[in-house]
């Protein structure tokens, strides 16, 4: 008889007397969120209808959402030293985290410019980031990184991600990821995660075929981690004893999607450490990427824990 859904926990033993819940160490970014009234046509001109200036990245957003949920969050990460890196931190210091930022001298800093279909909610990405934002393996930051129970980290600078993840499995802490890209190497860096939570399209991607199910078990042979797996406005799933579950996610008005997958990993890091089951944990991230929605922008977009429960108990 196989255990109610209810019923599956991780149960993990988190090391003891840290800092930090959370370590995030990954991107941060300042996006230009652009609405117009309808997606344009390839050589035509369109007014958009309202332009921000907001604060996002994979991993800066996700630490930051925990830290507003009350866990105890460390943020490392990367500024030029421009006027978009001194706007990208003071954003990152208004959040409830230790925020470890290094200003790299004469780099410029991580922007984004964000089409969004005001009709969809659809966003479309355009993003540059300086190769001098980049960690390399000796700069990895051990002493900032051990002093957490969790490390989340993104699929970016991927040498120093594995560095990093090496520290931290060896201090005991458990290490999350966020990825979206594959590149030659990832299977070292995967090896090495114990919650993989890509998108459909990674997973196709990774495993090279049109089915992200069967792509899902092919993951499993490069990670003994837990994977799961975002699927949109269709909520989550999970590989779980060979079987595929589905965690169905929740309908709203979408304003805009940028970092709705942000807030998804913030929120099953969240659910982590309540000692939540995994279904439970998988769609309180639906919940509270959905709602991020609903709002523009990645950060300012976050929803409140508070407006997260209320939903899961209605």
């Amino acid at each position: 008889m196989k255990t109610p859904l209810d019923k599956i926990r991780f149960n993990i033993k988190w090391p003891e007397d840290r800092r930090f819940q959370m370590i995030g160490m990954g991107e941060n970014a300042v996006d230009w969120v652009c609405m117009v009234p309808h997606y344009p046509e390839h050589n035509t001109k369109i007014q958009m209808e309202a332009l921000f200036k907001m604060g996002g990245g994979q991993v800066a957003t996700a630490a930051a959402m925990c830290g507003r949920y009350g866990l105890r969050v460390r943020y490392i990460g990367r500024v030029g030293d421009d006027e978009i890196g001194q706007f990208s931190l003071q954003d990152l210091r208004k959040e409830p985290m230790d925020v470890c930022v290094d200003v790299i001298p004469d780099a410029f800093s991580q922007f984004s410019v964000i089409i969004v279909d005001r009709v969809t909610g659809e966003r479309t990405i355009i993003w540059d980031r300086d190769p001098r934002l980049r960690f390399q393996v000796s700069e990895v930051p051990r002493e900032l990184i051990v002093e957490g129970q969790l490390l989340h980290i993104d699929g970016h600078d991927q040498p120093s991600r594995i560095k990093a993840a090496r520290w931290a499995r060896k201090a005991g802490m458990k290490v999350s990821i966020d990825i979206d890209k594959v590149q030659p190497g990832v299977e070292e860096l995967l090896e090495l995660v114990d919650f993989v939570l890509p998108s459909q399209h990674f997973v196709t991607q990774f495993a090279g075929t049109k089915d992200w199910k069967s792509g899902a078990r092919t993951l499993a042979t490069v990670t003994h981690g837990f994977i799961g797996i975002t699927c949109g406005s269709a909520g989550s799933a999970f590989l779980w004893e060979d079987e595929i579950i589905e965690v169905p996610g929740i309908q709203v008005t979408a304003v805009d999607t940028t970092g709705a997958g942000d807030v998804f990993h913030g929120g099953f890091a969240y659910g982590l450490f309540q000692n939540w089951s995994v279904e439970r944990c998988l769609r309180f991230a639906n919940v509270a990427g959905a709602l991020s929605c609903t709002r523009l922008g990645a950060r300012a977009g976050i929803p409140t824990l508070d407006a997260v429960l209320a939903y899961m108990d209605d």
